[in-house]
């Protein structure tokens, strides 16, 4: 593929992600991705980098797409694309491997690739899914209470919905904050299970976002560890009306069953 033809600032993350897989694939990077005197480069080895053949590396990393998946207290540094945190613990390609292991590298990489991508498209799938909101007519007799799960593990959206499908919830789910906010402008729900980290946007601003949507009645539930109490103040401010233990999920059902019961009590306050 020409560097002309792929998209710029408004490509799509899901395009780039599936041109560097196809791009490793099929042996793009080669033995240039790392070499004695360089750091591993990675995506800037490929055309799909803004930066890609321009020595000037006129675009900031920062603006980068992939600075999605990156925690917000490092994106906001501008970490360049090699620095990406790809490892179980957060390890960075260039830290995680041996330089001179290039099928190692390869290997990661396209791990990484494939898990994003997948997570992607099952979100935008069940999107396509969501049924538009029903009638109070048809409340009456078909409703269940729709609840939109907001994780970046898998592990743990896999657990949350089916504890919560089995409890008779209608429930949906998005792996970070950009996904979610798309989720709800395009279909109600009674509540939103939110991790305190995602690795797109943080918490915080998913609440913003969340605050501009037309449903005002939205109950919002964060999980959470220990949180420093300024930092719990502004997420009530912001609509979180109740917090849980992430590392206690089988308290979420009842938790659920505790928020709606309150908000459809207390309406107007939630």
């Amino acid at each position: 593929m020409e560097v002309s033809k792929m998209p710029k600032d408004d490509r799509d993350i899901l395009e780039v992600l599936q041109f560097e897989l196809d791009f490793v694939n099929s042996g793009g990077y080669g033995r240039s991705v790392r070499t004695p005197q360089k750091p591993t480069a990675v995506f800037r080895e490929s055309p799909s980098c803004l930066n890609f053949g321009d020595p000037n590396n006129t675009h900031p990393c920062r603006d980068c797409l992939l600075m999605e998946f990156v925690p917000p207290s490092a994106r906001a540094k501008g970490l360049p694309c090699h620095q990406i945190p790809m490892g179980p613990r957060g390890e960075t390609i260039d830290k995680l491997l041996d330089r001179d292991d290039q099928t190692a590298l390869e290997q990661a990489l396209r791990n990484w690739l494939e898990t994003r991508i997948s997570r992607i498209e099952e979100s935008r799938a069940q999107v396509v899914k969501i049924p538009q909101a029903l009638s109070p007519a048809q409340r009456e007799t078909e409703y269940r209470p729709r609840v939109l799960v907001v994780d970046d593990d898998e592990s743990v959206l896999t657990l949350l919905n089916q504890l919560l499908e089995e409890a008779g919830y209608e429930t949906t789910t998005a792996w970070g904050g950009r996904e979610a906010v798309q989720i709800l402008r395009q279909s109600a729900f009674d509540l939103v299970l939110l991790d305190d980290y995602l690795p797109d946007l943080t918490s915080e601003e998913v609440l913003r976002q969340l605050r501009r949507l037309p449903d005002s009645t939205l109950a919002i539930i964060m999980q959470s560890g220990a949180l420093p109490d300024e930092l719990a103040v502004r997420y009530a401010r912001l609509g979180v009306r109740f917090f849980t233990d992430k590392h206690e999920p089988e308290r979420i059902v009842e938790l659920v069953r505790d928020s709606l019961s309150r908000c459809s009590l207390l309406a107007a306050n939630c």
